[in-house]
Order: C-alpha cells, then structure tokens, then sequence
C-alpha cells in the first residue's frame, strides 16, 4: 500500500519492487541493488556540501540516468520536495526557478550544485493564507500525504516561472486513478518518450514504480524512425506520446507496415490528438486501444475517452477520470458574491474540475494561471481552467478553445505575453506578438511574428542565434515570420487577430 512517494523508495530498496527500468539506445538498467549505492553517495555530497531541511525544495536535473531516479527516490524518502528540471536548460532559466521555489541545491546527474538563491526571505502567497504557527520539531520528521513532494514549473524559461505544487496525496490520487482506467498491469512494458521534467514522462516512471511495469526510458530527442525501432526491439505495450509524436508514429507504422502485435495501448496529452491519426492508426494496428486525454499539470488529468469509443465518439476528449468531479459553467452576475450557472447540453462554457489530484497552488503567487475557487472547507475548491468546452447528450466531453492567452505547443504551456517580453529585450526588436498557428499535422504551435528597428538577411540570422541561447527548445515558438511592418488596432495594440487571419489565408 502506498501512502506517499517515500513508500516508493521503500518499495524499491527493500526488494519489494518487481519491474524493470532500462534506457535506450544505451541498454543500461536500473534495479533496488543500484539504489543503494547511489542513495549513500547522494547522501554524503548533501551532508556535506548542503544542509538539507525536511521540505527544501531541490531541483533535480531529468537526464534518463539510474542516478537521477535514484534522486528523485531519495529525496522524496527524506520529506525533500523536487523540483523537475531539463538538463538542456539554460543555467539563467534553471536559477530563476531555483529562485523562485528559494532552492539552493541542484542535483545534476551525480554532481551536486550549489545555487545563490535570492529573495528567501519573500512572502509566499498560498490558497487560505492566513498567520501560521511555529512548531519547533526535535524528533524526525515523516513523510505525509498532505506534504509537498513536487513543484513542476510549465513556464520557467521566460523569467516568470509559475510552479505548481503537488502534495504526496495529489500525485498519488491523479497516478492510481490514471493508472485504473489504463488497466496498468506488472506485464505492462511502458516506452516513455517524453523528459521527467514533464509530468507526462514523470508519472512512466511512476506507474513502473507503483504497478511493477517495465519502462524503458528513450534516451534521444523524438525520431519517428529511431523510435519505431525502439517499439519493436523493446516490445512495448503502452508508448504515452503528444499529437505531434502520434502524427510521425502513424506516417512511420503505415510506411513500414508493421504490425507490431505487442504494441496494445497509446495514450496521448498535450494537445488534441487529430482525428486522421486515430483513424489510421486504429486501421494499421486493429488491437491499439487509443486514450485520447485532457488535463493540465495543476491536476494532471482531466478526461480522457475510453479507448471503444475512440471512433464512437471521435473528436471528444471523453469523459471525467475516476474519482475527479468536472462540470462547465459559465459565469452570471451576482450581488455579493461569484455566482456560475452549469450550462445546458451543447453550450459552450468554461471547464471546472474538483478532485483530490487538484494542485495546492502557484509556489510564491494566487492564481497565477489556472484559478482556484474555494468551497465550503479545506478541499472543497474548484478550478477554472480557461479552456472552453461543451458536453453531448451522453455526457462526453469536446474542446472548443481556450479563453486564456495561451499555446499549448507539443504539450507545453507557452505563454504569449510573457515570452513577448522577454523577446523585446532585444535591441533590434521594435515589435513582436505570438499568435496560436498549425504545422502540416495539424498540430498547434506558437507562431513569433517580429518587426525589426533594422531589416535585413545578417540582422535576422543574428536575431535566431539570439533567440535559441534566450529560450528553451520546448517554449520557443515553432515558427517565426519575419515582418516588415506589424498591423496595429486603434488602441495602438499589435492585431493578432490580423495575424493569425493571414496565417490561415497564407
């Protein structure tokens, strides 16, 4: 029975765990006998070199290594709460996470760095804030459901990082739901392509952890063609993928023809997974069970469609996960108080979701993204998503929109106004707006549109040079158009409307 992550680390170095864990291209693997070791050596560098308190914040660098499980494991047996980072990371971005969440310590692979921290000393803005007591504990500490045991950053490259916190009880509600209607399973082997910075990788590692599954961790960049080969030599059952992954995949399975027989279950997150691809994919592998999904990492998932009506149903993203409550409101206007009135079957309305995976806010900030409504006590509290969707007469779920500022590119949050401001930091810059687009899947990107004070072939070339060592791989725009001069509305604003007219007339 797991009752937080440190009985994970338990279970594995007590020999209670019964999977397997390899990494490929490089074939190396992970076991209990592994953890040990790496847990004495990770322990002598933190008692040496870091005074590390029950409930410090660590970021943890997501190479697919034994070593950064094993950090992960550690931490989370000591009360220690991890903050997932990419090792690809600019060391700019990676402090002002480290900044923000007040860590000082990074594990990196098996070196442990130390980190000049400022603002440790600011307030923190938390749901119910109200004057806290101190306790002055003598005895140790023990894990519990209601710490802390994640901070995921899903902005952290445009200087604003907004980090989301998850309890131990959080993370184990959203995995053991996901994991029910998955029908997870100790013969499950699981091909996990995407980083453990993203919680969408992180919860692989997890349900080999919790189920005993098999997990082989894809070492590289997405390839469609190297990851084929990866299906086939590790005989995965279950491969998690984003739509852009799922459209490769597909083209790859039908231009090979592969039947793959072992190959059962896809899920998908990230974005909408297109109807073309389930259909192919449902044509060229007749046993492929399709989980088309929705959530956001402030409570992991949302919805997802069971995979007999993937085509019953195409289009929907399903309905509720078990164990979370969703509805769709939309807001009237009260006298004293906000008041939201469920809408009628086929209207269109904002999603609410309330369940025991929903986050415990924004590290530092309210409502920074995603807003919290609270309920009548404690954990009684809804959150509003932003994103638009309306219901059929059987109750399934379809998205329609997003009524916040943001791009969800291959599974990452981008936000606009943000990056905006980071990208006009550049001398040569005398505007630019991002506005939502499509690439040739049909998959949604970012789209960076700039208006430079000085044209030309050197001046751009500078500009993209400039723009790969200023923002992560994952939250730079996918496409960027250079313009001569950018539209502007009659309050002098860039028109993205205009922008984004252009880009599907183009």
């Amino acid at each position: 029975m797991l009752f937080t992550l440190a009985d994970l680390f338990h279970k594995v170095s007590e020999g209670n765990w019964q999977g397997q864990i390899s990494f490929y291209p490089s074939a190396k693997r992970f076991d209990f006998t592994d953890l040990e070791s790496y847990c004495d050596q990770l322990k002598s560098r933190l008692d040496s070199q870091a005074n590390l308190k029950f409930g410090d914040a660590v970021l943890v660098t997501d190479e697919p290594t034994p070593q950064t499980l094993a950090n992960m494991l550690y931490l989370w047996s000591k009360g220690a709460v991890v903050v997932p980072v990419r090792h690809t990371m600019s060391e700019q971005a990676r402090l002002a996470i480290a900044q923000d969440c007040h860590a000082s310590v990074c594990l990196h692979g098996d070196s442990l760095i130390r980190l000049d921290t400022l603002n440790k000393n600011q307030d923190k803005v938390f749901l119910n804030q109200q004057v806290k007591p101190t306790f002055n504990i003598k005895t140790e500490r023990r894990v519990s459901g209601s710490d802390l045991a994640l901070i995921i950053y899903t902005s952290g490259s445009t200087g604003k990082p907004k980090g989301i916190m998850l309890s131990h009880a959080n993370v184990l509600n959203a995995m053991f739901s996901i994991g029910n209607y998955l029908s997870l399973h100790p013969e499950e082997h699981i091909l996990c392509l995407s980083p453990l910075s993203f919680d969408y990788g992180l919860y692989q590692l997890l349900f080999s952890l919790a189920y005993d599954c098999q997990l082989t961790l894809f070492e590289g960049d997405f390839h469609p063609i190297k990851v084929l080969k990866a299906l086939e030599l590790s005989q995965a059952s279950l491969v998690p993928v984003v739509p852009a992954m799922a459209s490769a995949l597909a083209k790859m399975i039908q231009t090979f023809k592969k039947p793959l027989p072992h190959f059962k279950k896809l899920t998908n997150t990230g974005g909408h997974l297109a109807e073309d691809n389930i259909r192919l994919l449902s044509e060229l592998l007749p046993q492929l069970q399709i989980f088309a999904m929705y959530g956001l990492t402030e409570c992991k998932r949302a919805l997802y469609l069971p995979p007999e009506d993937s085509l019953r149903k195409l289009g929907s993203v399903g309905v509720p996960i078990p164990g979370l409550e969703a509805k769709i409101f939309n807001p009237v206007k009260g006298e004293k108080e906000s008041v939201f009135n469920e809408v009628e079957q086929g209207e269109i309305g904002e999603l609410f979701i309330r369940g025991a995976s929903l986050m415990q806010g924004y590290f530092g900030m309210a409502n920074a993204g995603a807003c919290i409504l609270a309920g009548d006590y404690r954990d009684d509290n809804w959150l509003a998503t932003g994103d638009l969707f309306s219901q059929d007469e059987d109750g399934y779920f379809f998205f329609k929109g997003r009524s916040k500022d943001l791009i969800k590119q291959a599974g990452f949050c981008l936000y606009p106004a943000e990056l905006e401001s980071q990208i006009e930091l550049h001398p040569n810059v005398f505007l630019c707006a991002i506005v939502p687009h499509k690439d040739r899947w049909g998959d949604e990107i970012a789209c960076l549109n700039v208006q430079l004070i000085n044209p030309g072939v050197e001046q751009e070339k500078a500009f993209r040079d400039w723009l790969t060592t200023q923002i992560e791989d994952n939250y730079r725009p996918r496409q960027l158009i250079f313009i001569d001069e950018l539209a502007l509305t009659q309050n002098s604003k860039v028109d993205k409307q205009h922008l984004m007219a252009s880009l599907s007339t183009g």
